[in-house]
């Protein structure tokens, strides 16, 4: 959190360093100055934030390398913007040959291979929204994008997503049940709350023990404000979700308190040690993992790539099946609009939904 607030603060001191005169402002700053107005006014959470700007530096790198490092967001054509497409997609190639954009400090990881087609989606479509919010002011005439035909547009802004990747119940048995050292055992424990819990880390690590309370029926639960979209939310109603074991061993073992003060904890940091947590639990399971380069899936051991996200989907998975037993088992014909109405069931419906779910 607190190299967050440094990443923060470094950035609001460079926007603070603007020229006062728009109309003077560069392509880089005009962009800085769009991303910051989103953050300000709560289009962009502080996490989306501090992503948008690391996308601003690499934009920034691109016209310096380019040779334009002043130019104007009216200036930026269409051609640029399929030029940067490319250099999105080959940034590692310029790290050699330009030492002093890609500094080597903590914190700063130069691109190593070729990105990804998400990446290079993403990174295009805050560029895309940028230029539409000039095109709705008046301070450009038009997007460089809408030269762009619609059929290019489509393939350029296309993503190929990986199959759902989870852990099967009785993997998630075995990592419950095996004795871990020490160095794995916080990892261990946010990993299994946070699949009993389902929310994204974010939320998760926001916890409190203020946030745990008991039902009329004396069943724990969890109730938060998801954080990512509260500000989309039309009610500030909260997420409830029924504490079921080990869940609630591990928050009163805890007190959700998971890390020493001195661990400089970071999301980069979970997503290792979560790896070496399954791998030391046995959790070697191949999945398959779509390649850019080649244009098809390899095969590699979940242990290997797993992030915070495997928890989220393993948890949502293992309810959805439960649900899909309910129809199997004659209790619903298939495709019953029964099995839909999960949010809506009683805290004591999905208390006993999530005993069976991840009953072992």
């Amino acid at each position: 959190m607190e190299k967050r607030l440094t990443i923060l603060s470094r950035c609001f001191h460079v926007f603070s360093e603007l020229p006062l005169c728009k109309k003077s402002e560069t392509m880089y700053q005009r962009l800085l100055r769009y991303i910051n107005e989103a953050h300000r006014d709560g289009v962009m959470g502080d996490g989306r934030y501090a992503v948008a700007l690391g996308k601003a530096e690499k934009l920034h790198r691109f016209l310096i390398i380019s040779g334009k490092p002043k130019i104007s967001a009216s200036k930026f054509t269409t051609d640029m913007v399929l030029q940067y497409r490319q250099f999105i997609y080959d940034e590692y190639t310029y790290v050699p040959l330009h030492p002093d954009l890609y500094p080597c400090s903590s914190g700063h990881r130069p691109p190593r291979k070729r990105m990804r087609d998400t990446t290079v989606v993403h990174d295009l479509k805050l560029l895309q929204a940028f230029f539409a919010e000039l095109e709705n002011t008046n301070e450009i005439r038009r997007s460089p994008f809408r030269n762009i035909s619609m059929e290019k547009r489509r393939i350029m802004m296309h993503v190929m997503y990986d199959a759902p990747i989870y852990l099967r119940a009785e993997e998630l048995k075995r990592v419950i049940d095996t004795k871990v050292p020490k160095e794995l055992q916080w990892a261990k424990d946010l990993f299994v709350l946070n699949c009993a819990i389902g929310c994204r880390i974010s939320d998760l690590l926001r916890l409190t023990p203020e946030k745990i309370a008991v039902s009329d029926e004396g069943i724990p639960y969890v109730h938060y404000i998801p954080h990512k979209t509260m500000r989309f939310q039309t009610s500030n109603r909260e997420v409830t979700t029924p504490l079921i074991e080990p869940a609630l061993e591990i928050i009163q073992r805890t007190q959700l308190r998971f890390f020493d003060k001195d661990l400089n904890y970071a999301k980069q940091r979970y997503n290792k040690t979560l790896r070496q947590l399954l791998a030391f639990c046995g959790i070697t399971r191949r999945v398959s993992i779509y390649c850019p380069e080649t244009g098809d899936n390899v095969y590699k051991p979940i242990c290997g790539i797993a992030t915070s996200k495997l928890a989220r989907k393993t948890h949502i998975d293992m309810l959805n099946k439960v649900q899909i037993n309910y129809y199997a088992a004659g209790l619903h014909r298939n495709g019953s609009e029964a099995v839909f109405r999960y949010t809506n069931l009683e805290l004591s419906d999905r208390y006993r939904l999530m005993q069976a779910a991840f009953r072992g």
